[in-house]
């Protein structure tokens, strides 16, 4: 199999690019808040799991129960695909009332069938806060940039609000 190599500019254009076609600009904005930074030790975590095995019977009922979970799961989420792509456009309604774990886990599918496993990866530590990716400085979508204006003025706005006390202490 032959894996493209692509630079971070690259990897988290066309993820904003896939994200932005199939969410919206709000959508893709709930999705990238939700990117968190990585933290733990997998060497000291791992030794913990291994400690903590059950026996082979026990493991086996484990993995069928599992197994049966993400299965449920993933016909779930095929339905909220079908839900939130009708018409081939990105349902802005739809896409407000999915819950952000949701939301999450189809961008994550949905960046997997657009740049492959291991692009998803590079994207999610692309976006990641904390590691001083450069792509994200360098490209700027348009309608992203939009979302995220219109939602800093909005705060803006809230910061700027005189506060209810300090108008009654005026009027005083």
């Amino acid at each position: 199999m032959n894996i493209p190599k692509r630079t971070d500019s690259e990897v988290y254009r066309l993820g904003i690019d896939a994200l932005i076609t199939n969410f919206g600009p709000l959508g893709t904005s709930r999705f990238l808040n939700q990117i968190e930074q990585r933290t733990g030790n997998y060497t000291l975590e791992r030794q913990k799991w291994l400690d903590n095995l059950p026996d082979i019977d026990t493991l086996i009922k484990q993995i069928r129960q599992v197994n049966e979970e993400v299965e449920a799961e993933n016909k779930r989420i095929a339905k909220l695909k079908i839900y939130i792509g009708r018409n081939e456009k990105p349902q802005v309604a739809c896409i407000r009332e999915i819950p952000d774990e949701d939301l999450y886990r189809l961008g994550l599918e949905l960046l997997i069938d657009t740049l492959g496993l291991g692009g998803m990866s590079h994207f999610l530590r692309v976006c990641e806060p904390g590691t001083g990716a450069y792509a994200v400085d360098r490209y700027k979508h348009p309608e992203l940039d939009k979302e995220i204006n219109k939602i800093e003025r909005a705060r803006e706005g809230e910061k700027n609000k005189p506060h209810r006390d300090s108008i009654f202490a005026i009027s005083l």
